[in-house]
């Protein structure tokens, strides 16, 4: 089901997976513009990533996000990297897709317009992660390789996991190829002789793999595509669309 939107806080949404859990971890709709100021030009909005955070009580200058290249590329963050891409692309955490920190006080984003962010904690071990995932980052593999590396660098159990996932396309919009659907045979619908990817069904399918219990993981639902009036779609509107931020923060 949707995430609860913020109290008295149009635009923002939380997981109530995470409620009981000193942690804090949402998303935005298309009430705000997370683009990084420089790709907002000719004429950049006001600062909406800070409106954002203050609504979630976060530090917006500290905020950690990554280049986002599509990739299976997963960064450790530390206390040193505050503010890399808190604004602006050029100093964002290079040639990454997702990121984990175990340290309290640094919140970690991704900014999407289809794809899907993916928002893991744990609360045996107080870690935190956060990915951006489209078709290209589930063939790389990179929601069970969050998996991998909270286990690796936190001796975190994929049991105790507990995953949010933010708004994404649908299976109900999201046309491919047939090659792409014969990659994730299992996770694609045909719908009117086109093949149609559960880009949803697909990350949950990854994460149970790796051990998450299908339980554990939170869906808002939300399909960007048939509720563009609300959230960004770059299908529906192209490269010049806005973009949502997911963050999470340990506390």
């Amino acid at each position: 089901m949707e995430a609860a939107e913020v109290s008295n806080e149009k635009g923002i949404y939380q997981f109530q997976l995470f409620s009981s859990y000193p942690v804090v971890a949402g998303y935005s709709d298309r009430t705000f513009d997370m683009r990084f100021l420089e790709d907002q030009l000719p004429v950049p909005g006001s600062n909406d990533r800070e409106l954002f955070c203050q609504g979630l009580q976060i530090p917006a200058a500290d905020l950690v996000t990554p280049e986002q290249i599509h990739s299976g590329n997963i960064i450790l963050v530390s206390e040193e990297m505050k503010g890399r891409g808190a604004f602006r692309r050029d100093n964002a955490v290079a040639r990454s897709d997702g990121m984990i920190v175990k340290e309290k006080g640094i919140p970690l984003g991704v900014q999407t317009a289809d794809c899907a962010s993916v928002i893991l904690y744990d609360p045996q071990k107080h870690a935190a992660g956060i990915a951006h995932v489209g078709w290209r980052g589930l063939y790389a593999g990179l929601p069970g390789k969050m998996v991998a590396a909270f286990t690796n660098n936190f001796l975190c159990r994929p049991k105790d996991i507990r995953v949010g996932l933010g708004p994404m396309i649908r299976k109900c919009c999201y046309e491919v190829g047939w090659e792409m659907a014969s990659h994730f045979a299992g996770c694609v619908v045909t719908k009117k002789g086109k093949n149609h990817l559960d880009l949803s069904r697909a990350i949950v399918a990854d994460l149970h793999a790796m051990g998450v219990p299908k339980n554990h993981v939170e869906d808002c639902g939300v399909c960007t595509s048939c509720q563009n009036d609300r959230f960004y779609s770059y299908r529906r509107e192209g490269n010049l669309t806005g973009r949502m931020l997911s963050v999470i923060m340990l506390r």
